[in-house]
C-alpha cells in the first residue's frame, strides 16, 4: 500500500509548479562609480533578484522608490567594506516599475550590484 502512495505522489509532483512564471534572462552588474548617485529602474515585465551588493565604505544605504529600504554597515577589521550577500540574509525580490538607488557614508566609494533579471511570463 505505501508503495502505491508513493509512486502516487511521485508522479503528482510533476503537476506541481514552483515560480513557473518566472524565466531567467540575464546577469547584472551594475556599479556606481565615485560621486555617482545612479539609478535604476526594473524595465516592466521583468523582476530582479539582487544576489548581492556592497561597497567600500563604512556603511552603505539602499532606496527602493526613493524611500530608505535598509542600511548595512561594513567590518572594516577584516577590510571587508560594506556588503550584502543574499545567499546569507535572505533574497531580495523587485517588482517591475521599481526604482534602485543608493548612497554610503564615502561619496567616493565605488558601489556595486550584482543582480539576477527574471521574465514574468504570463
Amino acid at each position: 500500500m505505501k508503495n502505491i502512495l508513493f509512486i502516487g505522489f511521485f508522479f503528482l509532483m510533476g503537476t506541481f509548479k514552483a515560480q513557473g512564471n518566472l524565466q531567467f534572462n540575464q546577469v547584472l552588474l551594475l556599479s556606481a562609480s565615485a560621486n555617482n548617485t545612479a539609478q535604476w529602474t526594473v524595465p516592466a515585465g521583468k523582476t530582479w533578484k539582487i544576489e548581492s551588493m556592497g561597497c567600500m565604505a563604512s556603511s552603505m544605504y539602499v532606496y527602493y522608490n526613493n524611500l530608505m529600504a535598509f542600511e548595512f554597515v561594513g567590518d572594516f577589521t577584516n577590510n571587508l567594506g560594506a556588503y550584502y550577500r543574499g545567499s546569507d540574509a535572505g533574497a531580495i525580490w523587485l517588482p517591475s516599475g521599481t526604482v534602485l538607488g543608493h548612497g554610503s557614508s564615502n561619496a567616493s566609494a565605488n558601489r556595486w550590484f550584482s543582480i539576477l533579471e527574471f521574465n514574468i511570463v504570463p
